[in-house]
């Protein structure tokens, strides 16, 4: 039972009078009116007895065929993970008899396929709107893994208030591989999975991979299908013929189509080459996904009222005869430009407040009344790996009573790599500009501050400090044992010794001022029963707490 039966539900003149052989109710859903009924079942429209709302409810009478009531049980499960305002949304699932029912999101509308046959074409920003809605519910289902497989216009419903959602995921299958698919006038196997070579789907919108075997399609198949219903919309016209046949399969493959612009020379060229691009034979030469899909559609109707369309398609809906579709005028490029010259003005401001904060004017076109001010720095090199510690200049005005810092003037240091040596690098900050006075600069780097008094005047001004280039530190050490087995703490029961002028002495008997950063030292434990455990360790000048726990490994 095809999803065009639910708008069908919305027109007064597709109810059916009540006969006697309509129930009144079904299940806890109250029977408004019959909308159509054939060898599988029925569709009635109900009323939500929770909710309080019209509903569709769809019966499986079928009860020798376990394949139509797979497929009728599997598109229920697929809706019930569905949940985007784009697609028809699953209320309840349940048996009652002999009957399997279904109940759906109760669109007041009407199928785009009854559209078209009413307007016959569309025009470009009504179809793009129309279409544009159904790219997100796909983009929401493939996001989920699940490939329609019959993207059509009797699929796609539109509301009387000209919202546009996907309905039938009968014949839906998974990206992975698995057919959620029972079997359809088509085709299908007493098991309920599609066999190879059968053809699923609806073929005036079928890909060439789909005719030739169903079960190889994955969401690029959806795109091609959407290429086509696109063009449908546009011109009024299907692109390839309805039936399946050696010289249809040979149109496809060579993309034998009348070109959309032949027909209205009004559709858009980037719109044509979307279109050509989403029917091409072959899937690797299509688009992948929908999304820059969608990005080509947004970015064409980001020109127009898109309110304005969708009161037009509205219009389409709820009219019983062919309605005049409206030129639809592109938004005034005043508001544009005016935005436009906004945005320029921002980023040429930021700009501006950028390069003041980064003194560039001071050193460029204000260089003749400031003067350069470049701190360099000395700092015993380090042994282990990215360990330099990070060291930072601040700058003050030295007026003799507050000394407030200078605003934009913080800097970090970085190393020059031409200056340092194997014992000592060096280090230099960027430039500081300022007028003829008198200044203070704060080093700080690590555990140490340096503070300096300089003045200035006309020249630029280099400061050295290389008070720490030589700093060592007491180091401490603290040393713990376990076994690495069982965890007891074995700290008591091990000797720690320390290689102090070449021999090997308690850790407890070294000086403590001879213990100091900026070595290497090697530490051995020992304890009864246990391996011996070495550590040889590259202490950096700065790093003067040592916390080693030892994991004891038995004999």
């Amino acid at each position: 039972m095809a999803d065009e039966t639910i708008a069908a539900a919305a027109r007064p003149r597709a109810e059916r009078a009540r006969t006697d052989n309509t129930p009144d109710s079904i299940g806890k859903y109250r029977i408004m009116g019959l909308v159509a009924k054939g060898g599988m079942g029925a569709v009635y429209k109900a009323m939500h007895p929770t909710l309080k709302r019209l509903v569709i409810l769809k019966k499986l009478t079928i009860q020798r065929n376990p394949t139509v009531r797979e497929r009728f049980k599997r598109e229920a499960q697929i809706l019930l993970d569905l949940h985007s305002p784009y697609i028809v949304h699953l209320y309840d699932y349940f048996i009652e008899g002999n009957a399997h029912y279904i109940v759906e999101e109760f669109v007041d509308g009407m199928a785009l396929s009854e559209v078209i046959e009413k307007q016959v074409a569309l025009g470009t920003e009504l179809s793009l709107l129309v279409f544009l809605d159904a790219c997100y519910a796909l983009k929401y289902a493939h996001a989920k893994g699940i490939v329609h497989r019959d993207i059509k216009p009797a699929n796609i419903l539109i509301s009387r208030r000209a919202e546009v959602k996907l309905a039938d995921f009968g014949i839906a299958s998974s990206e992975k591989g698995d057919d959620l698919s029972g079997d359809r006038e088509t085709g299908g196997t007493a098991d309920g999975l599609t066999k190879m070579g059968i053809t699923l789907g609806t073929p005036a919108y079928m890909s060439p991979e789909q005719v030739t075997d169903s079960r190889s399609v994955d969401k690029r198949a959806d795109i091609y299908s959407m290429g086509v219903m696109l063009y449908e919309m546009m011109t009024g016209a299907k692109p390839f013929a309805s039936t399946i046949s050696a010289e249809h399969l040979e149109n496809i493959k060579k993309g034998r189509y009348i070109n959309p612009r032949s027909i209205d020379r009004s559709i858009p060229r980037p719109i044509c080459a979307m279109m050509r691009r989403m029917l091409r034979a072959n899937p690797a030469r299509r688009y992948q996904s929908v999304e820059p899909i969608i990005a080509t559609v947004k970015k064409y109707l980001s020109r127009f009222d898109t309110h304005a369309i969708r009161l037009s398609l509205a219009q389409c809906v709820i009219a019983k005869r062919q309605v005049v579709i409206p030129a639809f005028a592109q938004r005034k490029q005043t508001v544009r430009n005016v935005l436009l010259a906004l945005a320029g003005a921002v980023v040429l401001a930021s700009g501006a407040w950028y390069a003041w904060t980064r003194q560039f004017f001071h050193a460029t076109v204000l260089r003749h009344w400031y003067a350069a001010v470049t701190v360099r720095m000395a700092l015993p090199a380090t042994a282990s790996v990215n360990s330099d510690l990070p060291a930072r200049a601040f700058f003050f005005v030295d007026d003799g009573k507050q000394i407030p810092e200078i605003p934009h003037s913080r800097r970090v240091f970085a190393e020059d790599r031409e200056q340092s040596t194997n014992a000592v690098k060096s280090y230099a900050a960027e430039s500081v500009y300022v007028r003829p006075g008198e200044y203070r600069v704060k080093v700080a780097a690590g555990p140490y501050v340096v503070w300096q008094r300089f003045n200035v005047g006309k020249d630029d001004v280099d400061i050295n400090l290389d008070e720490l280039k030589n700093v060592r530190r007491q180091l401490t050490v603290f040393a713990q044992s376990y076994d690495s087995q069982t965890g007891a703490k074995l700290t008591d029961r091990t000797e720690f010794t320390i290689l102090y002028k070449n021999r090997w002495v308690s850790l407890r008997d070294v000086p403590q001022n001879e213990l100091v950063t900026g070595s290497v030292w090697k530490i051995l434990a020992r304890a009864p029963g246990y391996q011996d455990a070495l550590f040889s360790l590259i202490i950096d000048w700065y790093q003067d707490d040592l916390r080693l726990s030892v994991g004891m490994e038995r004999e």
